[in-house]
């Protein structure tokens, strides 16, 4: 695993559906990083469990090493199970 930067570009609160919804600039090194290591990371930052993160969308962005991205970090699996399929 390369090293991860995360980049936190908007925060909001979404308390009628149970999360935050995020976006984020990744930068890294190497090849663009796994979906469990981006959710680790996403999680490790807002303190939550890895499985109540649900990656949105991931675009990389061409001849660098950066990708945007959105997430959706839940309070509870329920939630999530409600909201995302």
């Amino acid at each position: 695993m390369g090293t991860i930067d995360i980049e936190f570009k908007k925060y909001e609160e979404n308390p009628d559906m149970n999360r935050k919804e995020i976006e984020f600039v990744l930068s890294f090194e190497g090849s663009i990083p796994s979906r469990k290591e981006i959710l680790d990371e996403i999680s490790a930052c807002y303190g939550s469990e890895p499985g109540l993160v649900f990656l949105e969308k991931l675009r990389p962005v061409r001849k660098q090493m950066k990708a945007n991205g959105r997430a959706r970090i839940y309070d509870d699996a329920a939630s999530l199970k409600k909201f995302e399929k």
